[in-house]
């Protein structure tokens, strides 16, 4: 009765979400005939997604931590040295945040400043990518005729510096070049990404390209994360035994300035 959503409605009555991507593959897999083979490569996507996810969240974790640590020395001491530095880091952390916010705004609007960033614009590219690489695997191997998918691959992209060349790549492909070609026409993704779509396509072996190009993509974002992390965790250490310094300084002088007082009365 569901017809090309049988697929879709058994996973939705065994509690399974899909996202708009997976929706898009399973439904293009279940009219190829490759439904079996697709629900397998989806499972895979979701554990390696995952593990990235973790390697990401592990590299933040220490700056996060120490963060923490922060704030509540600040809560801690509040009744000794006053409710100044609390103000200071609460002012600090929403600034963080404030920029944070902007950044992520000015990536996906295409200010050109966000890509010149030291760490953080390469950074930002190489996350860009992912969606694309992850979108046009699926969809590929589901079956999807190489033109369709690539051009909602390109949908699925939010940086705009890296969305903006992958749509004139598109054109050029929509115009009957090879996907290497016009990938290195428009300059877009990585050099090591284009290098390995373009042999792949030669040999006739482009859904197995793609996937180990999502595979390196993959764990060189999730080295440079780390590498960013550490950054961060040695910027947020210094900040740290800076704060610490302050509310230990302030703590004695309260006290002894509150013995001083008592001792005079």
């Amino acid at each position: 009765a569901a017809g090309d959503r049988a697929l879709h409605a058994a996973l939705q009555r065994r509690g399974i979400r899909l996202s708009p991507l997976e929706d898009t593959v399973l439904a293009a897999s279940w009219k190829a005939g490759t439904a079996a083979a697709s629900l397998r490569a989806r499972a895979v996507e979701r554990r390696r997604r995952a593990e990235f996810q973790r390697t990401v969240w592990a590299g933040l974790r220490y700056p996060l931590l120490l963060a923490g640590m922060i704030l509540l020395a600040s809560v801690a001491t509040m009744a000794i040295v006053g409710k100044t530095m609390l103000v200071v880091v609460l002012t600090a952390y929403a600034a963080i945040a404030g920029s944070t916010f902007l950044l992520r705004r000015a990536a996906r609007t295409g200010a050109p400043w966000v890509t010149r960033l030291p760490v953080l614009g390469k950074l930002l590219l190489g996350l860009g990518e992912l969606p694309y690489l992850e979108s046009l695997h699926g969809l590929y191997g589901a079956g999807v005729p190489i033109l369709q998918a690539n051009t909602t691959a390109v949908r699925t992209v939010h940086t705009a510096a890296v969305r903006e060349r992958l749509l004139a790549a598109d054109r050029v492909l929509q115009g009957g070049r090879r996907l290497g070609e016009a990938l290195h026409q428009t300059g877009a993704l990585h050099e090591e990404t284009r290098s390995l779509l373009a042999t792949g396509e030669q040999a006739g072996q482009l859904e197995d390209a793609l996937r180990r190009a999502l595979e390196r993509r993959r764990q060189v974002v999730a080295t440079e994360v780390q590498a960013a992390a550490r950054l961060l965790g040695n910027i947020a250490y210094a900040v740290a035994a800076g704060a610490v310094v302050v509310i230990v300084f302030q703590f004695y002088s309260s006290l002894y300035g509150n013995l001083g007082r008592s001792g005079g009365r």
